[in-house]
């Protein structure tokens, strides 16, 4: 059996190597606060080469003479959704292989007759093929602020999304008109740069952002209450058991304040915002992390009421050997898969992922070194001592055994 509870001096140094950090950071930067509570417009644009439909056409004409290509093809180019260009090919003669080998003659005529092309979807069946093309204009993060300059939008946040493809982020104006701010920056970009397409566009404005924020506050409280409540209540068997659930509230601060301080210092280095998918993700993380807390609690539980005479940091370490392989597993997978997304994820669920990764991580240690610590040092007397509640060391023993 690991002795876990002597290790406790070794995870207060560790705690507060993470939270005095987190701490200043949110003292010195607090949050960059993102389009849900900040207010303003967030716009999404693709700005689009000089390849036109009649240049795909002339591109793919000599496909369906080619000695290659199977008797019977007819291709069809057509304009599609973004500023895409589609080119669609059937065959007389149904073969999965015929239209495979179809979809990659086309993109390599494509390929070698325009440059800069984007392949972006192939859809391939027996019969029918059709592929999506993307032909991105020659943009710049410089060039967008310099379009936006010209309207006095110079202070704007631009985030690459993709090859020529931006993500802008704009403060309410005094007037309050976002739609009109909208139609600025779209005619500043095409008059400044070229043709663009918008590929997606939102506003809150500041009274809306004003609310979202307080009833954020008001969803952790409440969150935080009722798990007091319902930890309580589900270990009122034991001596104290508001202890238990006091204990896994301070582990969720614990956890809360690492997650806040690392997007509080993310804000400045990385541009991390906290909106509304920030503040779900950490609603997701306290579920989580009073899951993984409660199942440590419930082995201290089962092994009290087994052997009520047991010394208690045997109790203790015994309950979190047990659940160790069962925490550490499932945080592993979920670890993992978080990894994957944001590794490979978009940039829109990036703060989302980031929130969950951080959160699994320290509440899966909060779990062992800080509720588990905090009620041994309770049930030891060391924490009222500290706390100036009572100067006597005892070791609660007894405990109400079910009928």
């Amino acid at each position: 059996m690991i002795d876990f509870v002597g290790r406790r001096r070794a995870y207060a140094v560790f705690s507060l190597l993470m939270i005095v950090p987190s701490l200043i950071g949110l003292a010195l930067w607090q949050f960059e606060a993102g389009l849900d509570f900040a207010g303003g417009l967030e716009t999404e644009v693709r700005f689009l080469g000089e390849t036109d439909v009649s240049d795909v056409e002339a591109a793919v004409a000599d496909i369906a003479d080619a000695d290659e290509t199977p008797a019977g093809v007819e291709l069809s180019v057509l304009e599609a959704e973004d500023g895409t260009i589609a080119v669609e090919g059937t065959l007389a003669t149904a073969s999965l292989d015929d239209a495979f080998a179809l979809a990659d003659q086309i993109g390599q005529a494509v390929g070698a007759s325009l440059p800069a092309s984007v392949s972006l979807a192939v859809d391939v069946d027996e019969s029918e093929i059709r592929t999506e093309f993307w032909f991105p204009g020659d943009a710049s993060q410089d060039d967008v602020r310099s379009a936006l300059e010209t309207i006095g939008l110079g202070g704007a946040r631009i985030q690459a999304t993709a090859d020529s493809a931006f993500r802008m982020r704009v403060e309410q104006p005094a007037d309050g008109n976002l739609e009109r701010l909208r139609q600025r920056i779209n005619e500043a970009l095409r008059s400044e740069i070229g043709p663009i397409v918008v590929l997606q566009s939102s506003a809150v404005s500041g009274t809306l952002s004003v609310e979202i924020a307080r009833d954020a506050g008001i969803a952790l409280a409440v969150a935080a209450v009722a798990i007091l409540i319902y930890i309580s209540l589900a270990f009122r068997r034991l001596p104290n058991p508001v202890l238990y659930g006091s204990a896994a509230i301070v582990a969720l601060l614990h956890d809360v304040t690492i997650v806040a301080g690392a997007f509080a210092i993310g804000g400045q280095v990385a541009g991390l915002e906290v909106n509304a998918m920030f503040v779900t993700a950490l609603l997701a993380i306290i579920g989580y992390s009073v899951n993984d807390t409660i199942v440590v609690f419930d082995r201290i539980r089962e092994n009290l009421l087994l052997d009520p005479r047991e010394d208690f940091r045997r109790v203790v370490n015994a309950a979190i050997t047990q659940s160790l392989g069962r925490s550490l597993n499932t945080s592993i997978t979920v670890v993992l898969a978080l990894l994957a997304l944001l590794l490979i994820g978009g940039v829109t669920i990036r703060p989302f992922v980031v929130v969950l990764f951080i959160g699994t991580v320290a509440g899966t240690y909060s779990s062992i070194a800080v509720a588990s610590q905090i009620v041994y040092l309770w049930q030891d007397g060391t924490l009222p001592r500290l706390l100036r509640m009572g100067g006597e060391r005892r070791v609660v023993r007894r405990v109400e055994r079910s009928a």
